[in-house]
Order: C-alpha cells, then sequence, then structure tokens
C-alpha cells in the first residue's frame, strides 16, 4: 500500500480516527481503502478499518521481496503504523466552497487551495476515488453545513 500525504494548510490537523457512524455523513473510496467523514464543525479524511488491515496485512502477502526487505517494511509498518491511525481534519468555517467537478470532488480553502488533494493512497488521489454520486452528495451536505454554521 502506498500513502502519500501533503497538507500544507495550516488549517488541517490531525485527529484520532473517527468511526464513520458519529459522522453527519460519511462516503468511502471505491477500494474501501479511505473515508470522508462530515463532523458537526470539520471534515475528516482517514484510512478505514479496511485500508489499515490492507496495508498491514500487503507487506506479509508480499512473495516478490526479500526477507530483509520484509524485516524493514515490517520495522517502518511498526514505527508509522500508529500515524495512519489517525485522520486529517480540516474546520468547515475555513472552507469557501465544496462541489463535484473534473472527475473529483474539490473542496477549497480561503486561499482557493484544494483540501485533501495531494492525499494520495495507493497512488490514486483520495479526493478523485470517490462514486460521482457520492462525492456530489458530500459536496452538496458540506455545504448545507456550512451556511447553517454562518
Amino acid at each position: 500500500m502506498h500513502v502519500t500525504i501533503r497538507v500544507s494548510d495550516s488549517a488541517a490537523y490531525v485527529v484520532d480516527r473517527i468511526t464513520p457512524d458519529r459522522a453527519r455523513f460519511a462516503i468511502v473510496s471505491e477500494s474501501g481503502d479511505a473515508a470522508l467523514l462530515l463532523m458537526d464543525t470539520t471534515i475528516v479524511a482517514q484510512m478505514t478499518d479496511r485500508g489499515l488491515a490492507h496495508m498491514k496485512s500487503q507487506d506479509a502477502n508480499d512473495t516478490t521481496r526479500s526477507a530483509v526487505s520484509k524485516l524493514l517494511g515490517r520495522m517502518t509498518l511498526a514505527a508509522l503504523g500508529s500515524l495512519f491511525d489517525h485522520g486529517i481534519a480540516y474546520h468547515l468555517r475555513d472552507l469557501t466552497e465544496a462541489k463535484y467537478a473534473d472527475g473529483r470532488l474539490q473542496l477549497r480553502g480561503a486561499n482557493d487551495e484544494e483540501i485533501f488533494r495531494e492525499v494520495e493512497i495507493n497512488k490514486t488521489p483520495l479526493m478523485e476515488s470517490f462514486r460521482p454520486a457520492d462525492a456530489k452528495a458530500f459536496a452538496a451536505r458540506v455545504r448545507v453545513a456550512k451556511d447553517a454554521h454562518r
């Protein structure tokens, strides 16, 4: 499993993982490895239980790597595993736009930067990994939640 996270906006911060049933609304990537959760005041991007399990099992099942490579992979996973067991949160108050366009969910911050745009799961951009109908519904719910907090 390959995970890339670049969140340059200082409004984003790390939180403990949240069970989806606590969210106002949640969507899961088509692979089932990642989720976006709409909370009362934030949007949280995080790995799902399936995604975490997939990440842990993928290394163990890789028959193409040497024993030393597998050992180093396990050591890295042990060191970073707890990092992936968290989410990245972004405050609704800092969001300026939520829409589905150009094949992806687009959440924009005050500086017009796309939130979570640089997050990748298995080399797939997170914001492109949701079914279009789910992404459109999420954007609509975000707009309603944002308007309710004005």
